[in-house]
């Protein structure tokens, strides 16, 4: 087996993608190579990659990776996102930890056992949260239309608008394809609304 293959799932290595394995390539040789990622990127392998290439918008990787290593794809996901972007030149890299939704059952006693944390509506937020990371959601509107439809509108931390502007629209159209809803992006104005410390 290829060195560079562990750093996909089991499953995955005997039948992994051409992008798939460019994406662990690109990993191992940063595990290898780069001075801060050597620690972390041992034990990190990836659930797999898919890529978005919407019309008229820069195109996004999307690399889905297991839920267990949320917190250490947060120290690192800086750093990562930015050697991964340099490889992958003319593309948004965009990490998303694999979350599972859990059924609603149609029975009321059983509706009590299912865990917050698996629900749609829970699974999609932090869905949103990895997209964006490492900005700051500050504030989040809901706005119903005449049709019964409803639209999401997320209010960033403005000090983030710099780095994060030029993503958004390749953010909302990922968003979009993996959970089937609308969302729209501003930056908060007033700190004293924020619902994050502004310290």
């Amino acid at each position: 087996m290829l060195a560079h293959l562990r750093k996909l799932r089991k499953l995955k290595r005997s039948k992994a993608s051409e992008l798939e394995n460019s994406v662990a390539k690109a990993l191992f040789e940063l595990e290898q190579s780069h001075k801060t990622l050597r620690a972390h990127l041992p034990r990190f392998h990836i659930n797999t990659v898919k890529a978005v290439e919407p019309k008229g918008k820069k195109g996004a990787l999307v690399i889905f990776y297991p839920l267990r290593y949320l917190m250490l794809v947060r120290k690192v996901q800086k750093v990562l996102t930015a050697e991964l972007e340099k490889r992958f030149a003319g593309k948004v890299v965009l990490l998303v930890a694999q979350r599972r939704i859990t059924k609603r059952p149609t029975d009321v006693y059983k509706l009590q056992k299912v865990q917050r944390s698996t629900t749609s509506t829970a699974v999609f937020e932090n869905i949103l949260n990895d997209l964006l990371t490492p900005c700051d959601i500050v504030g989040r509107r809901w706005k119903a239309r005449t049709d019964g439809s409803k639209i999401q509108k997320v209010f960033l931390d403005t000090r983030d608008r710099k780095k994060i502007e030029s993503r958004l629209p390749i953010i909302a159209h990922v968003y979009r394809q993996l959970t089937h809803r609308n969302v729209n992006f501003g930056f908060m104005w007033n700190a004293k609304l924020q619902q994050v410390s502004t310290r």
